[in-house]
């Protein structure tokens, strides 16, 4: 009788390391204050009570007010920086692939502080979860534990810490590879977005509240974009600290972010010692620069008029470092993590193979809103598509699960627009499924 053959198996230690927003956070009462439910997530937006996550004078000081417990388990969101997604089917992917469940560890962090906070943690938690593998395989007699070595999985902002931990803390000296979903290298254009979100308009209560959070938070400074962003009339420029400070934001937080930033070395392409590999997201309608006069701002879904898009977040170009090669999946910023493409990608990486793009239609594009009023006629308008029989849009709110789907109506040159009025309150993830790829999805607020 033929025997069935076990498939092949990571042996390499692997710790997943969350993006922005991706770690649940407790106060001192071990109260969830980030990593809510749904209802209550969309609540606190609603009702502006959002304070007990500003960084404080005494966190910016060292002392440690919230603490990260573990990766998210339900969708998280922010005006303007919109959802991210829980990493709960990235884990259980890696943790059936691995040679046992122990080989996957997660690293929460509190993502409102600087990545030089975060960063010696992460390095003392991956020779710590390392050793253990290695005790383990040894233990059980899994393989040699000599070959054994660290991989990270990184997702956003959770890259730049990595980064940070690996040139700055000695994780290098133990690392095979890491693969990053997402990470803004370079920055976004969407943290100057945040920064200035709901300002002079002060009935707009989640953009306003996300904008005070934002203004306190120097993990959020260090999000801010790295490359020739400001449109000065057919030129560009880099965005700097004074430019931040005419638009209300903190000055010190901006001139401290930029000299972790300039500590990453990524200005250069100085090679690693280990191997890294980049996924990003593509084809989404992405902020990419910013016009600035006399204390106010444009945002523009391009560079001196080429449209290079991104994942609404995170403009293409900015998602890998200088000389890098990148796999680009047509997806949305937060949900990049739990997408099948993203989750193939990252086993295919741990086990030593290619990756190449699935089979079947082209990618779309979707313009999703963020935050929208009860009641309000909202339009999602996808570009990429033959037409409305090619592609829907529906609609889940999260605190029952009940779908909607909405109507679609070409407006030509590949462009759809699909629409939906009267949602109710509370927090709703909206996809937009155009068969080949995973579903280009994004949360969206509905409330006054």
């Amino acid at each position: 009788m033929a025997t069935r053959s076990s498939r092949p198996t990571i042996l390499d230690a692997v710790l997943v390391v969350p993006g922005t927003m991706g770690s649940e956070l407790r106060d001192a009462e071990d109260r969830v204050v980030w990593g809510l439910a749904p209802s209550l997530a969309a609540q606190r937006w609603l009702g502006g009570r959002t304070t007990e996550l500003h960084v404080t004078e005494e966190e910016r000081a060292g002392s440690t007010r919230l603490r990260p417990t573990r990766l998210l388990r339900a969708p998280a969101f922010m005006p303007v920086l919109r959802g991210v997604e829980p990493y709960t089917d990235l884990l259980r992917q890696l943790c059936g692939r691995a040679a046992a469940p122990a080989a996957v560890a997660e690293f929460p962090y509190d993502w409102r502080l600087g990545i030089d906070v975060s960063a010696p943690r992460l390095a003392s938690a991956g020779f710590a979860h390392l050793e253990r593998w290695r005790t383990q395989v040894r233990d059980e007699r899994l393989g040699d534990p000599d070959d054994v070595r660290l991989t990270i999985v990184a997702h956003s902002m959770g890259g730049l810490v990595t980064l940070q931990a690996a040139r700055h803390h000695g994780l290098a000296e133990v690392l095979r590879q890491v693969v990053t979903l997402g990470t803004p290298y370079f920055g976004a254009v969407k943290a100057v977005q945040t920064l200035v979100a709901g300002r002079g308009a002060p009935l707009l209560i989640p953009p306003a509240a996300a904008r005070a959070l934002a203004r306190t938070c120097p993990g959020l400074y260090d999000l801010l974009p790295r490359y020739r962003c400001v449109d000065d009339g057919g030129t560009l420029r880099s965005l700097d600290t004074a430019d931040l400070v005419a638009l209300d934001a903190d000055g010190e937080l901006a001139t401290e972010s930029q000299s972790r930033w300039d500590r990453l070395g990524l200005r250069s392409e100085q090679p690693l010692p280990y191997e890294l590999h980049a996924l990003v997201g593509a084809e989404q309608p992405t902020a990419q620069s910013v016009r600035l006069a006399s204390g106010d701002a444009t945002f523009l879904p391009s560079l001196l008029g080429v449209d290079h898009r991104g994942d609404a977040t995170v403009y293409r170009g900015a998602a890998a470092p200088l000389g890098s090669a990148a796999f680009a999946l047509p997806q949305h910023h937060g949900p990049l993590a739990k997408t099948s493409e993203a989750r193939t990608f990252v086993v295919d990486k741990l086990l030593g193979r290619s990756s190449a793009p699935p089979l079947g239609t082209g990618a779309v594009g979707a313009d999703i809103p963020d935050v929208a009023a009860p009641g309000e006629v909202l339009e999602v308008v996808v570009t990429g598509a033959e037409g409305f029989g090619d592609v829907a849009v529906t609609s889940t709110y999260l605190e029952s699960g009940g779908p909607a789907r909405w109507a679609g109506h070409v407006l030509g040159d590949g462009r759809v627009v699909f629409r939906h009025e009267g949602l109710p309150p509370g927090l709703h993830r909206v996809e937009v499924r155009s068969g080949g790829w995973s579903p280009v999805s994004d949360v969206l607020l509905v409330g006054a």
